[in-house]
């Protein structure tokens, strides 16, 4: 046990012995460990995030039906009906955009107005910071955001509940007009605020869609489906698609983004592997140059019972530790370069409408783990030569010269 010990603070004292060549090759494997922490963990901290953005939009049995050509196919009532018909089709939300003026306080402000279905909020993942979106908006009742609040001065706790006054605008493209420029306005009406939902610094309100059609409304812009059956969304975005519509699932974009991120990690696995090649050549340079000028210590050792498999295990040992060191450092370094990024990027997307928290950095377990066993096989490498030429001197020449 005590000759362990002997053994195992010897290679320790001798990797430092040469302190500025120590610093430097646990810096360079430092460095390379660092950014390659960074990289792998923004990529699945992104990858992260922009899955989470797009599960909170919609469900995985929602299809969302969309206009081709507005000239040609509108999404009037005949045509949702025709929806409806097809097999597996449940809930169908309709929405239209239209534009607004909202009253309270004696204030106006114009703002996007979204007249839809009440089951809207149902079908996405929407939640609501104030309030209840349950089948909302419905009658007289209106879900506003959050910034509509704060441009009137409110408390989220003083808003449900509060009346406001708004007036809609429709447009030719909404009433069926063949004259371009003919709007039709609405008379204000009260609305009783009723949720509050977060969308950033978007100023905007969703009225029920009935009322609007009352007005004079004829089709709307978008449908939103909802499957009794998962399984069948592919027959029944064909069915749709027969007549003439667009649709998209959330589906399509889950697949894109893992194809695109697939990519990245394949560009981000051989910049890894440069890397790492490089990391090589440098510390091996570093690493033979501090173990060849042991040659003397080496010559003294042998005289005094070291054996060359004690040798060996001695310039091993220096080696691996200068490796991990440095890849132990570089992977808490890169951990915490990546946190200041978290912090960064959700003091810039504060003011966004993101419905989770940002994180756009993860920390890669599984690349820190790859990294610090790479490390040890790394200082089994580059020691190699040197604890070659160390066994095979000659201990009494080595201690004349």
């Amino acid at each position: 046990m005590r000759r362990q010990l002997f053994f195992i603070r010897l290679a320790l004292i001798n990797t430092f012995k040469k302190r500025l060549r120590a610093v430097l090759a646990i810096g360079v494997i430092a460095l390379t460990s660092a950014v390659v922490v960074v990289l792998f963990g923004v990529d699945i901290g992104l990858h992260n995030l922009v899955q989470n953005e797009i599960n909170q939009s919609d469900s995985t049995d929602v299809v969302t039906v969309t206009l081709r050509n507005t000239q040609q196919v509108k999404l009037d009532d005949t045509a949702i009906s025709r929806i409806k018909s097809i097999s597996s089709v449940g809930q169908v939300v309709q929405f239209v955009g239209i534009f607004g003026t909202a009253v309270l306080h004696d204030i106006n402000l114009n703002m996007p107005l979204y007249a839809v279905s009440p089951e809207y909020f149902m079908l996405g993942s929407t939640i609501g910071i104030a309030g209840d979106l349950n089948k909302q908006p419905s009658d007289n009742n209106v879900v506003v955001s959050k910034k509509v609040i704060e441009i009137y001065g409110m408390k989220l706790d003083q808003a449900v509940g509060q009346k406001i006054k708004i007036k809609a605008t429709l447009t030719s493209d909404n009433t069926g007009s063949s004259i371009s420029t003919d709007t039709k306005e609405s008379p204000i009406q009260e609305y009783t605020i009723v949720g509050v939902i977060d969308r950033g610094d978007l100023p905007l309100a969703y009225i029920p869609i009935d009322n609007i059609k009352k007005l004079g409304l004829t089709s709307v812009n978008q449908v939103k489906v909802r499957l009794t059956d998962v399984n069948r969304v592919g027959e029944v975005r064909e069915s749709i698609e027969q007549q003439g519509f667009q649709t998209t699932s959330i589906l399509d974009t889950i697949n894109q983004v893992d194809r695109l991120f697939a990519v990245i990690r394949s560009v981000l696995v051989i910049f890894g592997i440069i890397v790492f090649v490089v990391t090589i050549s440098a510390t091996f340079t570093i690493i033979s140059l501090t173990l060849m000028e042991e040659t003397k210590q080496v010559g003294f050792l042998r005289i005094n019972g070291f054996l060359k498999r004690d040798v060996n295990m001695l310039f091993l040992i220096q080696s691996i530790v200068l490796t991990l060191l440095g890849a132990v450092g570089g992977s808490i370094l890169g951990t915490i370069f990546g946190n200041i990024l978290n912090v960064f990027s959700r003091s810039v997307a504060s003011g966004e409408a993101f419905s989770s928290d940002v994180t756009i950095f993860e920390t890669p377990i599984a690349a820190i783990v790859i990294i610090i066993a790479l490390s040890v096989v790394t200082g089994w490498m580059v020691s190699q030569i040197p604890i070659k030429r160390a066994v095979s001197i000659n201990p009494l020449q080595e201690l004349k010269e």
